[in-house]
């Protein structure tokens, strides 16, 4: 069985539309948002109908979280992979709004709107190409060259989170004791990130914890647990509603 930050690296371009992702191994489908898992066989009620688990996967990303695409175009703008000018023009694309339509809320022409739709096309078929070739590259590498997988929602993304997995296994034993609790957590950021990501893993995705759940759970792991929840959410491994009444795992 895979984790959510798994399954948004495996995931097909197909299933990174739909927001879900088969592990056939565990036979459940797995949300890329949060990590909840509906199991196949099983039958989930939804407002008096009885739904497959894909389908009731499906239901919980459109219900829990919204549209697919204004999910995955957050994402693009959080990683800076759009321009302002780009997040608006998909917003209306996705709207259905025309060319002249879109040109009159964007103050542009409908010339220039029709060139931007031909740059992402091309962008997309480039994307494809850069896809398969990390793929191959995937397969060749050695494994001491690995990068650890980090949330799709992680901020502040640099180098900081560049670690290979036998670094982050490095950090994971130098500072863990045996029985999971923190000897300490250090200034240096890199090996935070790690300590973070292993914390992380602690909690369960899809759950959503009350403070006072949380912070039971951290103080076990390490006394000041504020700390370690102030990182959390700083550093983007979880996220919470503003009033802090809900915390959950960013995946």
């Amino acid at each position: 069985m895979f984790n959510a930050v798994d399954a948004f690296e495996k995931a097909s371009i197909d299933e990174l539309a739909d927001g879900v992702m088969k592990d056939t191994g565990a036979q459940e489908w797995v949300c890329l948002s949060c990590g909840k898992r509906f199991s196949e066989g099983e039958v989930f009620p939804v407002e008096g109908k009885f739904l497959q688990a894909r389908r009731a996967a499906l239901l919980h990303v459109e219900t829990e979280h919204g549209p697919q695409f204004r999910n995955l175009l957050k994402l693009m703008h959080q990683w800076k992979g759009v321009s302002d000018t780009q997040e608006q023009l998909l917003g209306a694309f996705f709207n259905g709004d025309d060319d002249a339509r879109v040109a009159e809320k964007l103050g542009i022409t409908r010339s220039t709107v029709r060139n931007h739709r031909f740059r992402m096309k091309e962008r997309a078929r480039r994307a494809r190409v850069f896809i398969a070739m990390m793929k191959i590259l995937e397969t060749s590498q050695k494994p001491e060259a690995k990068l650890v997988d980090f949330p799709s929602g992680a901020v502040m993304v640099d180098e900081r989170f560049a670690l290979t997995q036998e670094e982050y296994e490095n950090f994971i034993e130098k500072f863990f004791c045996e029985d999971g609790s923190l000897k300490r957590f250090p200034l240096k950021a890199k090996i935070r990130v790690a300590l973070l990501r292993k914390i992380a893993e602690t909690l369960v995705p899809g759950k959503r914890y009350t403070e006072k759940e949380l912070n039971t759970k951290l103080s076990a792991i390490y006394d000041d647990f504020v700390l370690i929840r102030r990182n959390l959410i700083d550093y983007g491994f979880m996220n919470r509603l503003r009033d802090g009444s809900a915390y959950w795992v960013e995946l």
